[in-house]
């Protein structure tokens, strides 16, 4: 997760298609991902540090499962973040690429 979100935002800070207000935005999507996702390690440590917690092996697995599926689902969410961003810094090339040649063509 971090990993992708880092190339990304990375990417996003250096395409030009997004004003610094909109960065700051992405950045702060990214810093709550980061932190649910610290947040998943935390809790996971605990399930599976002995002695830390006094739970059953059934109900160690489930909060296992539990923090998978959260972790699963944030790494969903990246994904669709990151390619709906993407579409939208391709949508805005675009458009200013049509620009720029209706200004060419119109002698602007």
């Amino acid at each position: 997760i971090v990993r992708e979100y880092r190339s990304a935002f990375k990417s996003f800070q250096e395409n030009g298609a997004f004003s610094a207000e909109e960065i700051e935005h992405l950045a702060k999507v990214y810093s709550n991902l980061f932190a649910a996702s610290l947040q998943n390690l935390d809790e996971l440590s605990l399930v599976i540090t002995a002695g830390k917690l006094r739970m059953s092996d059934d109900d160690r697995l489930q909060a296992i499962d539990r923090i998978y599926n959260n972790i699963i689902e944030h790494y969903s969410f990246l994904q669709e973040f990151n390619n709906s961003t993407v579409m939208l810094a391709l949508q805005r090339k675009s458009e200013k690429a049509a620009i720029e040649m209706q200004k060419k063509i119109g002698g602007f």
